[in-house]
Formats: structure tokens, C-alpha cells, sequence
């Protein structure tokens, strides 16, 4: 908590630095546009970086040389996703899937299958507000809660792991998600799965930043559909296994009627 209240005095004290202005002066109003600039940039950095650690620390990376993840986000849809997980069952990949909850309550014979399929179940919030950032406390709580009874009510167990709508950060979220138990995953390789209308240029893309340990985000929701993205990944999962990678969780699968399931290899396990 101290940390979000840090937070809190930088937005008090940058938004008071526009009282400097009083009585107006020329040097009175380049000091009082520094400090705001510097106090809104910072602001901005802590807010919207998917992967700074001060807020709320975060994983980017998994463990294990030669190891990547693909995680996917905005889910389920009702047509995209199991043409996902078909391909995935022929390519014989696991991924991490971030569901909303509210869709996940549309659509729960879509999660069910996800998780039976040996795929990793994680909360990507409730509703997905775009401006998740911006909410107030009991709203943000309740995005949190909301979004895990919906995985419990789909898989019958509360997930681990938690990312937010384009992994904004919020000043509580840190402390919500340790009471929440929940991990928050971010990502290292961002594909813009959702500005690239070219199978060919997405693939290269993912293709040409690919590292050891990376995770990749990529959707398996998106309102235009997800056939671009659905049309590159075979060709990135043929040759980043021809470099040797091997295809991971981003975290590890819960405990399920009280057997432990086996971790892929590589995975993480917590």
C-alpha cells in the first residue's frame, strides 16, 4: 500500500504544481510546466508499461532454456477460439489462455474444454474496461472477484494467474492481487495481432523477435476476427520448433480434485 500511495502524492502534488502559476510570471510558467510534464510522464510510465514493476510486480518471462509461451487473450469466442484449440491439439502446443469473464459465462463449455485440453485457465478481468486504470476501488475489486468466480464457475477451481486490458496497471492493484492470490503475467513479445491485417508480416514479426523465455501475447478475440492471426500461427509454431523452442504455460495448472497435475516440461512450477 505504500507504494500506491506514493502514487497518489505524485498525482496530488503534480495537479497542485498549477498553482505555481498564481501569480503569472514567465519563469513561474516554465517551472510549473516541468514539474507537470515530469509528474504526468511518470504517471503515464507507471500506468500503462505492461512490464515496470513498481505498481505491481509481474512476470514477463518463463523458465527453462529454449522455453516460450503463447498466451492469448479476450476470450473465449465462440467461433475463433475452438478453431484455436483445434489447431493447437494438431500441433500438439499448450498455451495460456486470459478470459474475460463475462464471456467465459457466455460461453463455459468453451473454457471447460480449454482447461480439459490441458491449457492453462488464467482472469483477464470481468468486462475488460479499457479504462481499467481509472477505476475505483470497489469497481476494481470486483473486475478481480468477478472474473475468477467466472473460471470457477466454468473449471470448478480459481486461477492463479491475472493480466489487465492491455496490461494498464492500476495504484491497488498490487495489493489486490495478493489478497486475490493471484500472479500477475505480463508479456515480453507484443505481435499488434490486433493492427496487422497480414498473416505474412505477423508472422515475421513474432518470428524475428522470438527469444528464449519469451511470452507471447496474441488474442483469440478480436471484433474483426481472429483468421490473420489464426492464418500465422502455424508457420511461427513449425519454426520456432525447427529453432528448437519448446512450447510452455506461462504458469502452472492448478490442483484439481486433489491430484496434482504434471507441469510440460519446462513449465514453471509454483
Amino acid at each position: 500500500m505504500a507504494r500506491s500511495a506514493i502514487f497518489f502524492l505524485l498525482f496530488l502534488v503534480t495537479n497542485a504544481s498549477l498553482a505555481l502559476l498564481y501569480p503569472f510570471t514567465l519563469s513561474r510558467l516554465l517551472l510549473t510546466l516541468s514539474i507537470y510534464a515530469v509528474g504526468t510522464l511518470l504517471m503515464l510510465y507507471l500506468l500503462f508499461h505492461p512490464r515496470n514493476q513498481w505498481l505491481v510486480a509481474n512476470r514477463s518471462r518463463v523458465e527453462g532454456a529454449g522455453c516460450v509461451a503463447l498466451t492469448f487473450d479476450d476470450g473465449p469466442d465462440p467461433v475463433d477460439t475452438p478453431r484455436l484449440l483445434d489447431l493447437l491439439r494438431e500441433k500438439g502446443v499448450k498455451a495460456t489462455f486470459f478470459v474475460v469473464g463475462k464471456r467465459a459465462d457466455q460461453y463455459p463449455e468453451i473454457v471447460r474444454r480449454t482447461w480439459a485440453e490441458g491449457h492453462l485457465v488464467a482472469n483477464h478481468t470481468w468486462s475488460h474496461p479499457s479504462l481499467f486504470c481509472f477505476l475505483t476501488p470497489g469497481r476494481l475489486r470486483a473486475e478481480i472477484e468477478r472474473g475468477t468466480e467466472s473460471i470457477r464457475r466454468s473449471c470448478g477451481f480459481q486461477p492463479r494467474s491475472f493480466r489487465s486490458p492491455v496490461g494498464l496497471r492500476h495504484p491497488l492493484l498490487g495489493p489486490y492481487l495478493r489478497d486475490a492470490g493471484l500472479e500477475y503475467i505480463s508479456w515480453s513479445v507484443r505481435t499488434r495481432d490486433t493492427l496487422t491485417a497480414n498473416s505474412t508480416v505477423l508472422a515475421q514479426r513474432i518470428l524475428s523477435q522470438a527469444a528464449s523465455g519469451d511470452i507471447i501475447l496474441l488474442h483469440d478475440h478480436l471484433p474483426a476476427g481472429t483468421d490473420v492471426m489464426l492464418e500465422a500461427l502455424p508457420r511461427v509454431i513449425d519454426e520456432l520448433r525447427k529453432r528448437g523452442f519448446e512450447f510452455v504455460l506461462a504458469g502452472s495448472r492448478e490442483h484439481v480434485g486433489g491430484r496434482a497435475l504434471e507441469p510440460a516440461p519446462c513449465e514453471p512450477v509454483r
